[in-house]
């Protein structure tokens, strides 16, 4: 039987990282490596340069094996996310059939039925998410082996372009692996730092990337609803770099003194940068202005997510959780709040970790890989696969599943000092 031993990928939009890790006997995850490094080959979760991807993942993977001591990887697991992503919700109704018992098969063919509900040139279908049933008007989650005459299924069905998939798929074979398990980048990042009475009871996840931002709603334990934004923390990097400044400088400076709220900045203060042209004295800007810039910038990203979360009609008690690296912009918390009026809290993986795990593995871009191992290693565990069947797999089936903002200041240090200076 193949290793206990997993590897996962992210082909994010601005970095690539792979993750080396185990699940020990007492069920927790011992992360043995993490290698990543800046891409521009993936645009809103769809490879562009399958070849310069490929190469760089080789690059990576070659150093993950070194650095966690692992032999040749062959099968690599990979989450799959994109700004063409939607979801729909769809019905399907079948009479139970003469026995009047629910079979597995009878519930399977509903599935796909629901799957089949999505048509379209260049469509593809990612997930088929059960949501409910109702059993002769009797509301259950699992029907089978119940006795009826007609049964009714409520489904979430996620689609998108296939390009998403053949080119992933196209990547990942340039470098002579195998896909082993593949899933929804939200599911990933919801196991990870969302509890199962979250899920139950209704929460709202927020994943803030660089180039795209997601919304998903959870209630009774599946994804209700799931909204993609082609904005993130980069857009508001460019917004800066307007003050005549180069994007690493607008990075920075929105890192280490950028808020996302007016209203915080209390005593404005006035930041020295370097103009991007060399024969001009340096940019002054005002950490006051500097807010009001990044505030608008957020405003854009999150209507479209705010206009969603007032539209759901279903129970959302358990608030806000965030996660992705531009979710540590500096009064995040505050400024969804404030919209929301919810509650909101800053996702963490921390408790799925073995002890003594190191620090550097802690920190919210890690998130979708973690759950993304968590998930695969769930797929094993039902479906326990020789070798040689893993290799004639292309796609497999998902399974469903189940405060990091304190570098801030160590990194202002780093980059300011003490004079204010960039």
């Amino acid at each position: 039987m193949m290793s206990e031993k997993f590897v996962a990928i992210d082909l994010g939009s601005t970095r690539i990282s792979v993750m080396a890790g185990e699940i020990q006997e007492d069920g927790f995850l011992r992360i043995s490596g993490i290698e990543s490094k800046s891409a521009d080959d993936v645009k809103y979760g769809i490879v562009e340069q399958g070849s310069g991807a490929a190469y760089k993942l080789n690059e990576l993977i070659h150093l993950l094996e070194n650095s966690a001591r692992l032999r040749d990887v062959e099968y690599v697991s990979v989450s799959v996310g994109a700004k063409s992503m939607k979801n729909v919700t769809v019905s399907i109704s079948h009479f139970v059939g003469a026995s009047k018992t629910v079979s597995d098969a009878l519930i399977d063919e509903m599935n796909l039925e629901a799957e089949g509900k999505i048509r379209g040139q260049s469509v593809a279908v990612y997930d088929v998410i059960p949501l409910y049933y109702e059993l002769d008007g009797r509301r259950m989650d699992d029907p089978v082996g119940k006795q009826g005459t007609q049964i009714v299924g409520r489904y979430n069905v996620v689609y998108g372009n296939t390009l998403i998939a053949e080119k992933l798929e196209g990547c990942i074979e340039r470098t002579g692996k195998v896909i082993e398990y593949r899933c929804l980048a939200v599911d990933a990042l919801a196991t990870a730092v969302l509890d199962e009475h979250e899920r139950e009871s209704g929460c709202v996840l927020i994943n803030m990337g660089g180039l795209t931002t997601t919304l998903s709603i959870f209630e009774h334990g599946a994804m209700q609803q799931m909204v993609v934004v082609p904005l993130g923390g980069k857009t508001i990097t460019k917004d800066i770099q307007e003050f005549g400044i180069s994007e690493k400088d607008a990075e920075r400076l929105k890192c280490m003194k950028g808020t996302a709220l007016e209203s915080l900045v209390d005593k404005p203060i006035y930041i020295q940068v370097a103009s991007t042209d060399i024969e001009s004295p340096p940019e002054k800007i005002s950490t006051k202005i500097l807010a009001m810039a990044i505030e608008a910038r957020l405003d854009e990203i999150m209507n479209p997510i705010f206009d969603a979360i007032e539209a759901y009609d279903g129970n959302l008690g358990k608030g806000v959780i965030l996660t992705g690296g531009a979710a540590l912009l500096e009064g995040v918390d505050d400024y969804i709040s404030e919209r929301t009026g919810f509650k909101v809290r800053f996702g963490s993986y921390n408790d799925w970790l073995a002890d003594k795990t190191d620090e550097k593995y802690i920190d919210p871009i890690y998130a979708q890989l973690v759950g993304t191992v968590l998930l695969n290693h769930e797929y094993r565990q039902h479906h326990p696969l020789e070798v040689k069947d893993v290799a004639k797999k292309k796609k497999e089936p998902k399974i469903q599943s189940r405060n990091i903002k304190n570098k801030t200041t160590e990194l202002f240090k780093e980059f300011f000092g003490d004079d204010n200076k960039l």
